[in-house]
């Protein structure tokens, strides 16, 4: 058997031939690599949508707090004993019911004197009344002088009088009488009791007010407008103008301490012309139907005041607002590269909405989703356009 030999020329031959090998191989595996050998994503696909200045409608929220249309004392007219009580207290109360009685027999008997002295003022009154139709004829008469005809007459007159007294001081005692009977004088919630019964009451101010009524239905919410004059620069309004604001009944959303929706629209009905010094605000009110009773005079609520319209604005999506330690931004797709673009924004509105007060430029491509995945400000992007929902 005979070996063959070995040989260098050969061996470096197979090495070289090896090593091309390689590396062609490690050229097509490089394949979507840059230049540094980093591995090169493909461009993010985005959908945007092109900004166009519109007219908004705006809802602008205020704290707010619930007040009675009126609150009524209940009060003593006349002087005497309280005897008894008629109502549950925190109860509705209609007007005209009957809350107290003051003990009436000084009253009645006061009553039936006036009465009486009306009687007897008609007595004396006919009895004038005739004398004097008598006198009356025997002066045609020449029968009688014209003292004695002037002395009938004057007795007439008198009597007359005297009966128009006496029925004045009749209807006085019946009022008086009345009043120890005392009945609300507004429909509402009526309070706590504020004098007990066996009590002396209406000799003065501290014994004189026995209950207070709360109007309930309409109430006011009352809140209040910062810089009046600003807001008349940014917004107009949807029917009717700032001039003539309470003419124009602007609707009103009213949300609970809870946060839930008023089922009534309250009405925007009084604007006032003076600024508080203390809060630079001016104050306003609406007025709101609660049939129901669920506004209870003094509860904080938060009121949406509705119709207002702020012209020539950007709109995006809420979910395109970014923010970062420089503030708010958001990204435009600019060719095929996301651009960072910082804004100033104004207050949310419907569908989820956000005014843009400054920033963007008519035409812009507003980035709406993928927004987590771009890195940075210049990063690869496949816009797809879509229209702002």
């Amino acid at each position: 058997m005979s070996l063959h030999k070995f040989s260098p020329i050969r061996y470096g031959i197979a090495a070289v031939i090896c090593l091309l090998f390689i590396t062609g191989c490690e050229k097509g595996a490089g394949a979507g690599q840059n230049a540094a050998g980093e591995r090169q994503m493909p461009p993010l696909p985005v959908n945007t949508f092109t900004v166009h200045k519109r007219d908004i409608s705006v809802n602008l929220e205020y704290p707010a707090r619930i007040k009675s249309v009126q609150q009524v004392q209940v009060v003593a007219r006349v002087p005497g004993t309280l005897e008894k009580k008629f109502f549950k207290e925190g109860s509705f109360v209609k007007e005209g019911t009957l809350l107290y009685q003051i003990d009436p027999a000084k009253y009645q008997a006061a009553y039936d004197v006036a009465k009486a002295q009306v009687s007897v003022a008609d007595a004396s009154f006919k009895q004038a009344e005739r004398n004097w139709q008598r006198s009356e004829k025997l002066y045609e008469k020449n029968a009688i002088s014209q003292r004695e005809y002037e002395q009938a007459l004057s007795a007439y007159e008198t009597s007359k009088a005297q009966v128009e007294a006496a029925n004045a001081a009749l209807n006085n005692a019946k009022v008086d009488v009345a009043y120890t009977q005392i009945r609300a004088t507004a429909s509402g919630s009526i309070g706590q009791n504020m004098q007990d019964l066996g009590s002396y009451v209406g000799t003065s101010a501290s014994n004189s007010v026995l209950a207070i009524i709360t109007q309930t239905n309409p109430v006011y919410a009352e809140f209040s407008l910062p810089d009046i004059e600003l807001l008349k620069k940014r917004y107009t309004l949807a029917r009717g103008d700032w001039k003539s604001i309470t003419n124009a009944k602007l609707p009103v959303k009213l949300f609970t301490p809870a946060g839930e929706s008023y089922e009534k629209l309250g009405t925007f009905d009084f604007l006032d012309n003076l600024v508080d010094p203390q809060t630079a605000t001016i104050k306003a009110r609406a007025t709101f139907n609660n049939k129901d009773g669920v506004l209870i005079p003094g509860l904080f609520v938060r009121v949406s005041l509705e119709g207002l319209i702020q012209k020539d604005v950007f709109v995006v999506p809420q979910k395109a607002i970014l923010q970062d330690a420089m503030g708010t931004y958001v990204f435009i797709a600019k060719g095929n590269k996301a651009s960072k673009v910082y804004v100033d924004v104004d207050n949310t509105i419907a569908n989820s909405e956000i005014i843009v007060k400054s920033g963007l430029n008519e035409g812009d491509e507003v980035i709406i989703d993928n927004l987590t995945k771009i890195k940075e400000d210049g990063a690869d992007v496949k816009p797809v356009p879509k229209k702002a929902e």
